[in-house]
């Protein structure tokens, strides 16, 4: 009992002033029985005065990104608030990256109390509950408890396609931005070569004929487009994290994923999308899309990554699964995609099986890449061990002539697509170049 000591101190006091006749310890006796009669008849309310608000930024946000969450309590009343304690409703399934959801304070009329933490975005809604608001009243002695309802952000809501850009129209001219060694029509400058009868006006070299008296007809660089065919490992060893209240390796492949495809229907270039793991109505049981391009091509690319992403949440263990059956499909991919394709295989790299898959597809003299996202645990021995097997692989696949890509945490994933599918001049006519391994 909180009280206990006072009463004990007054009876001990008391006791003593009547043995020893002391007016003044009998007087003291008095001073506990004060406090403690203060502290009964003092009481606690959360007063209605109290403000408070939330707001978070990004929302929507995309898998893995670190979320800020900023919670201000303010005391709008008139009265000093000697003691409130405030705890946020942070969502469940949701893991807090940096700062704390709880705080205390002593509240003055007209301040404020503010509370900012990181959490780390899942793909779906999240609402946050309501916060818990705790007041003591002025004597210590009574406690009043509350939920109230924030202004401003009650959900964070996390999208694969949060952040990608819209994707425009397409026209049917069916140019990429991407250049070859063959001259054309075009904007940027290629070569000049001899006059022929019939060349247009407009790309005569008329300042060189000022100059040298002979007519000189201009070469532009000539924008072509290409194939690409992305696919995705959501087998069960994909369905994986760095730790709890994180995505999957499975969600941020399809999130990655979905930022390449709009780049690269946005360039004007076909792209086509296969993932292994899940089942689907395709050739040897893949989800299956025919490479395609326009927005509609995106949304349809979209639709089946998140049903992909759906599966390894709704079954992160997976079920048994027949290893010759996951080599059909992979085989079963440059079967359908074709060779003049380029594949982008999107794995977090934790057991052989994409490697062997990109060594076979070696053999089809096709332009690879690897995009492995980093999902093993760093502060284990067991994560490091994984860690370095990853990394070993990540060495095979650009041994057997494929490019390979590692994006780590912390990296910005335009900063990863931007290197991984940087379009450089004088490409070899219909080819997406990547950057070379990371």
């Amino acid at each position: 009992m909180r009280w206990r000591g006072a009463i004990v101190a007054a009876l001990t006091l008391a006791g003593a002033g009547i043995w020893e006749g002391s007016g003044t310890l009998l007087l003291a006796a008095t001073l506990p029985l004060s406090y403690l009669a203060y502290g009964i008849l003092s009481t606690a309310a959360v007063p209605a005065e109290l403000v408070v608000s939330r707001a978070v930024d990004p929302t929507p946000a995309p898998p893995g990104h670190p979320v800020a969450v900023q919670l201000t309590v303010t005391n709008s009343g008139q009265q000093t608030l000697s003691d409130i304690r405030v705890v946020d409703g942070v969502p469940t399934d949701l893991t807090v990256l940096e700062g704390t959801p709880r705080g205390g304070e002593t509240l003055a009329a007209g301040e404020s109390v503010t509370l900012e933490y990181m959490l780390i975005a899942r793909r779906g809604e999240h609402d946050f509950g309501e916060p818990r608001l705790r007041v003591r009243g002025t004597g210590a002695g009574e406690v009043a408890t509350a939920r109230q309802q924030a202004e401003g952000d009650d959900r964070l809501v996390c999208q694969l396609d949060a952040q990608a850009p819209p994707l425009s129209d397409q026209g049917t001219d069916r140019v990429g931005q991407l250049t070859t060694d063959d001259p054309g029509d075009g904007f940027t400058f290629h070569s000049t070569r001899e006059y022929q009868r019939g060349d247009p006006a407009g790309r005569i070299d008329w300042r060189g004929y000022a100059k040298r008296g002979a007519l000189s007809t201009v070469n532009y660089e000539q924008w072509v487009s290409t194939t690409v065919v992305f696919v995705v490992d959501a087998r069960s060893p994909a369905r994986v994290t760095a730790g709890p209240g994180r995505p999957t390796a499975v969600e941020l492949g399809a999130y990655a994923t979905t930022h390449a495809v709009t780049s690269l229907l946005d360039a004007g270039h076909e792209v086509g999308l296969a993932i292994v793991g899940i089942d689907g109505d395709g050739p040897a049981g893949l989800t299956w899309l025919q490479p395609g391009d326009g927005p509609n091509q995106r949304s349809l690319a979209v639709e089946r990554l998140r049903a992909a992403a759906d599966a390894a949440e709704s079954d992160p263990a997976g079920g048994p699964e027949d290893e010759g059956d996951t080599q059909r499909q992979f085989r079963k991919v440059m079967e359908v995609a074709g060779p003049r394709c380029q594949l982008v295989l999107v794995s977090p790299l934790l057991d052989d099986a994409p490697v062997a898959a990109m060594e076979s597809w070696a053999a089809f003299d096709c332009q690879r890449t690897m995009l492995s996202t980093d999902v093993t645990a760093a502060s284990t021995v067991s994560g490091q061990y994984e860690h370095v097997r990853r990394r070993t692989r990540l060495a095979r696949c650009q041994a057997s002539g494929a490019r390979t890509i590692d994006w780590r945490r912390g990296t910005p994933l335009p900063l990863i697509l931007d290197y991984a599918f940087a379009v450089a001049a004088h490409q070899p006519r219909g080819s997406v170049q990547p950057g070379g391994g990371a």
